[in-house]
């Protein structure tokens, strides 16, 4: 009898297993016409307090992005898994993150109408970041290395306020991280309804040698 019960519990997730299967292949091939058509498009599940990572890449790439709740689909899953390969493929293997650093700055901004500016740019102030960025007074190595997540806020009148580390590495890493960011320049300001609004920014800079020198040239 349990040698039995045993047999029905083998082909019960055996069916089961080959279900979810031909559901991922269904979803691969969905996914796969779609894209021959040139149709790009992404499920996003779970709970999202935020759609502005779906506006930004309909807005600026034409990707559809479709929130499907928080229950989990292996179709959809399988789907997106694919969509995601082909839309790397096309626009960049960093898209994602990308989108993901604007959305979360167009949110921390609180809908404002521009969001706060660098002379220069983002490219500009990676520059001046890492060509500030004293390697020999953090007591750096090269068997030390990793990304520093760093918050400050950007005043009303463009000036870099409430610098913290959100997640660090080691103490005189972090000092030195602080160091610099409170050498940077002022900022044009963000604006709202045509006011000037106080705008956090949150920045990862890797700490090691090489991103140093890619940067500071």
């Amino acid at each position: 009898m349990r040698k039995h019960f045993f047999i029905l519990i083998l082909i019960f997730f055996s069916i089961r297993v080959n279900a979810q299967t031909k559901e991922c292949i269904d979803g691969m091939d969905n996914a796969n016409a779609d894209f021959q058509k040139g149709i790009y498009k992404i499920y996003i599940s779970g709970l999202q307090s935020s759609t502005t990572f779906g506006q930004i890449l309909k807005e600026e790439y034409g990707i559809d992005a479709i929130y499907s709740g928080c229950l989990f689909d292996e179709k959809l899953d399988c789907y997106s898994k694919f969509m995601h390969t082909k839309i790397k493929e096309k626009f960049g293997q960093d898209i994602f993150e990308k989108i993901t650093k604007k959305a979360e700055l167009v949110d921390i901004c609180g809908g404002c109408d521009k969001q706060a500016v660098f002379s220069g740019g983002e490219k500009e102030l990676m520059k001046f970041i890492y060509c500030n960025l004293d390697l020999k007074k953090a007591n750096y190595s090269e068997n030390n290395t990793g990304v520093i997540f760093l918050s400050f806020v950007i005043d009303t009148t463009g000036v870099v306020t409430g610098i913290k580390i959100i997640k660090g590495l080691i103490p005189p890493y972090d000092k030195e991280v602080i160091r610099v960011a409170g050498l940077i320049p002022k900022w044009t300001p963000a604006i709202k309804n045509e006011k000037s609004i106080i705008q956090q920014k949150i920045l990862q800079i890797k700490f090691d040698s090489k991103t140093k020198e890619i940067h500071c040239r």
